[in-house]
């Protein structure tokens, strides 16, 4: 059974922090360590780690020291390209002690990106592992990144090969250089002001270039705070640190929410242990994908199916099928029999069975977003009586935009209204605007796209259409800007992506990445005359050949998947193209697919070619 708040040392009952006369993370932190010193902050699933606040306070003030002794001051920079481990925290939070910002990376990312985002951020330092020293490396040597210091844990630095012009370093040994000669812990962190920069969090354009988001402290603690108003719960929490530090919702949840209010993390440093990690801790509050939600449905749904015995198996499937026939009622206004209210009550149990069969019975608040979320996944959930809401947030607002709260109506399809200190209102055509306290300060040395990104009256345009309704509720209907948000949230470009597959050969004339709200990228794709042309006198294929053929063609489809994997080794995991299909339909320029301007039609086309697209997803 998961520890309880009294077990992790907290006490009872305390009451929810909030941030009134708190101005930077460092000050919350704080107040927490004061409040809860010997109470359990972060720890590992097996323990092999686990620290209260206070032990993290001194692991963070000795990291402080070892950064301010390479240079490292207020407004500087430190980079972070590690897993989900106490490590990564620790050291984000000695850095933004010393008023510097952290930009934590994708692990996924490929070394030109990782070369231009350690760049960008100006980062005097960079805090990794043993296994993304290769990417590193590549960074350095192949894409002319400058770096200065480099922090390895998981090896024995001095067995590894020498990056040319980077001083490396084991944990111990950088913890062991100490502090300049003015180095005052508590002044350093005590002048971090509520406008510094706190965290610069990089997301793709829709150019393809990353953007630095620079998110200031009273951004941080904003954010933090929301929760406070859609589900306050005591402090001792159980939280679970699964998605990647990279992405604004879970350094809210998992990082900015406990220090302000007091709770403890468990960190899932393999995601592909995630599932055991849920029923191992049952934490209390989660920001889930609708991804996330996909693979608890389908274990549900298999644990139901494996059940041995035919009345408990019978019973489960009725718990379900009367969870989504309530959520249903629910939501239609349609009253409900006293049958039917008797039989619900009466499954409570086995609902909640359900949940704890994949450890979701302890959730207590769960944010669902990143990319829509369908009526049946939704239902499915709430029906069995997971607390759940839809969320709409970006990475320029800091994350939870807008929260469904559980004390207010929910209605499918709909986020909650503006969080506090948020605004939110609709331009003439639909576009979100956003206005508040947890807005970014600007994109990080871009100040053309900091001046694009809001009117003159300071509203954010999102390039996002929405409507709310009459509870001032966002529902997100469509999206000006071109961008893919897979299901497990990723924003990807799909410029970059089309861009780098006509780059990586001759033979692709015309592509289109898609991928949104869906596991993984796809592609459509046509051929180039001139290309083809060579490819046929280089193959010896008969010039006559008809399209058709030519998409049957052995050769011609060896060389267009070699292409795509050129393209795809200069992607990032989730950006890479996992299955295509060759058309052999003519794209005439003003036609369907095409602008005059030679410009794809992209709703167009996936309207036209939306069962090609579907069957890729078979």
């Amino acid at each position: 059974m998961a520890e309880t708040a009294t077990d992790l040392g907290y006490p009872a009952e305390t009451d929810v922090s909030g941030i009134d006369g708190i101005v930077s993370v460092p000050a919350a932190f704080d107040r927490t360590v004061e409040r809860f010193p010997d109470a359990v902050a972060y720890r590992t699933v097996d323990d092999s780690t686990r620290l209260t606040w206070s032990q993290v306070q001194d692991e963070v003030r000795a990291w402080s020291a070892a950064m301010h002794g390479i240079g490292v001051r207020r407004h500087g920079s430190v980079a972070l390209l590690m897993v989900n481990r106490p490590e990564h925290l620790i050291a984000d939070l000695a850095s933004i002690h010393l008023g510097a910002a952290s930009t934590s990376i994708y692990n996924t990312m490929p070394p030109a990106d990782m070369a231009y985002v350690v760049a960008d951020a100006g980062a005097e330092l960079l805090v990794t592992q043993a296994a993304f020293v290769p990417a590193i490396r590549a960074a350095v040597l192949n894409h002319g990144l400058e770096l200065r210091h480099l922090v390895v844990f998981d090896c024995d630095t001095t067995e590894l090969e020498p990056i040319a012009g980077v001083v490396l370093h084991s944990p111990a040994s950088f913890l062991q250089r100490g502090p300049g000669p003015d180095f005052d812990f508590e002044q350093s962190w005590r002048t971090v002001d509520s406008e510094d920069i706190c965290h610069v969090i990089y997301t793709s354009g829709t150019t393809g270039t990353p953007k630095g988001v620079e998110l200031s402290h009273r951004s941080a603690l904003a954010c933090a705070d929301v929760y406070r108003t859609v589900a306050p719960v005591a402090p001792g929490r159980r939280l679970l640190s699964a998605f990647p530090l990279a992405h604004a919702a879970e350094r809210v949840v998992t990082y900015f929410l406990p220090i302000v209010q007091g709770h403890c993390v468990t960190f899932c440093d393999d995601v592909r242990q995630l599932s055991r990690y849920y029923i191992e801790v049952r934490p209390a509050y989660v920001f889930m994908t609708p991804r996330s939600l996909e693979r608890f449905k389908a274990t549900i749904e298999r644990n139901i199916a494996l059940e041995e015995d035919p009345t408990r198996r019978a019973q489960m499937r009725r718990a379900v099928e009367l969870g989504s026939e309530v959520f249903a009622a629910e939501q239609s206004g349609t009253p409900l029999t006293d049958a039917v209210r008797r039989e619900w009550r009466a499954t409570g149990e086995t609902r909640r069975e359900i949940l704890a069969s994949v450890g979701l019975d302890g959730v207590e608040y769960a944010g669902v977003g990143a990319a829509p979320v369908t009526v049946d996944l939704m239902a499915f959930f709430l029906g069995l009586g997971l607390s759940a809401r839809e969320g709409y947030g970006l990475t320029e607002s800091g994350g939870p935009t807008a929260l469904g709260r559980l004390q207010q109506p929910y209605r499918v399809g709909y986020a909650g209204c503006a969080s506090p200190g948020m605004e939110i209102k609709l331009a003439d055509d639909g576009e979100v605007l956003l206005r508040g306290t947890g807005m970014m300060t600007r994109y990080r040395n871009d100040p053309g796209a900091t001046e694009a990104a809001f009117d003159e009256d300071g509203w954010y345009k999102t390039g996002d259409i929405g409507v709310l309704n009459e509870l001032g509720q966002l529902r997100m209907v469509d999206r000006k800007k071109e961008l893919i948000i897979n299901s497990n949230g990723k924003n990807m470009s799909p410029v970059k992506i089309e861009s780098r597959i006509k780059n990586s050969g001759t033979l692709v004339g015309q592509v289109v990445a898609f991928g949104d709200s869906r596991p993984f990228v796809t592609a459509l794709i046509t051929l180039d005359p001139e290309g083809l042309e060579v490819f046929q006198k280089n193959n010896d294929i008969e010039p006559g050949t008809s399209v058709h053929e030519l998409a049957d063609n052995a050769a011609v489809r060896a060389a267009l998947q070699a292409q795509i994997d050129r393209a795809n080794e200069q992607l990032s995991e989730v950006e890479r193209v996992r299955a295509w299909t060759l058309l052999t339909e003519d794209w005439p320029v003003g036609g369907d697919e095409l602008t005059p301007t030679m410009k794809l039609r992209r709703r167009s086309i996936t309207t036209k070619y939306a069962d090609r697209i579907d069957g890729l997803y078979a």
